[in-house]
């Protein structure tokens, strides 16, 4: 346990001294929240609602998933990509650590630092909004969205963690992630409301586990989730099911690449 504690405070460290880039990452996140909160307002001049969301509830839905991008979303799919390509995954194999627990110690330290950036910078955005921001009016709410931010990062770590396993079959991953994480960010939520899409999308996101990394805990937010402790379940039992899926790829993608011989 200690060497993954000092895994993580080397990386917070190594996270301070480049906080530019993550600065102007959450910068870019604040400046397109901005447009889309200033387009919604336009549409809601003339509706008083749509589908189930009000004004505020779309406002305070954006803001959340600006937190969500920087504290849940996982992006440690590139690193492990450029290991196993350039062979410096090479360096893991003979270290007394798994790899699994390394990369995701690795995620942690960058998601908890940029998660305090952009709650300093939404706290103060949601200053000039408090109007339009809806909050949850029972304290159990608070509860089941904490809970849901941390299985919806899990999910959404493990998930990256295996489009980066791709690399061990795969020549050219990036193309192959790329796409991938664009069709897990639209069913996660990311860009709209799920229950604003056609009853065939809804359908379909209903089925897929990627709900839960933004749309769910969102909905348990903002009190729309009829069943949150069902939800906290279900997002549990995949988080349990794809550990143990990862360590299986993961054997089997180290016992590929010990035999190419990179």
């Amino acid at each position: 346990m200690r060497k993954y504690w000092t895994v993580f405070w080397v990386n917070w460290q190594n996270a301070l001294q480049y906080r530019g880039p993550t600065f102007i990452s959450i910068l870019g996140n604040i400046l397109r929240v901005s447009v889309l909160l200033y387009l919604w307002n336009a549409i809601y001049q003339g509706e008083g609602r749509l589908g189930a969301y009000n004004l505020s509830d779309l406002i305070t839905y954006y803001l959340i998933q600006m937190v969500m991008n920087s504290l849940v979303l996982s992006y440690a799919s590139w690193e492990i990509v450029d290991q196993i390509r350039e062979g410096t995954f090479s360096n893991f194999l003979i270290r007394p650590v798994n790899y699994l627990h390394y990369s995701f110690t690795i995620n942690l330290s960058w998601k908890l630092f940029e998660g305090a950036m952009i709650l300093v910078a939404v706290g103060a955005l949601s200053f000039f909004l408090v109007p339009y921001v809806t909050l949850p009016s029972r304290p159990e709410t608070v509860l089941f969205f904490i809970l849901a931010l941390i299985l919806g990062g899990l999910l959404s770590f493990a998930f990256d963690f295996a489009i980066g396993l791709l690399a061990f079959w795969l020549v050219q991953a990036n193309a192959f992630k790329y796409m991938l994480q664009y069709i897990i960010f639209f069913f996660a939520g990311a860009l709209l409301p799920l229950d604003l899409f056609p009853q065939l999308f809804q359908t379909i996101a209903r089925v897929l586990p990627f709900r839960y990394l933004v749309f769910f805990p969102i909905q348990v937010f903002l009190e729309k989730e009829p069943h949150p402790v069902e939800g906290l379940v279900a997002a549990a039992v995949w988080v349990i099911g794809l550990y143990f899926l990862l360590q299986f790829i993961l054997k089997r993608g180290i016992a590929r690449y010990e035999a190419v011989g990179q």
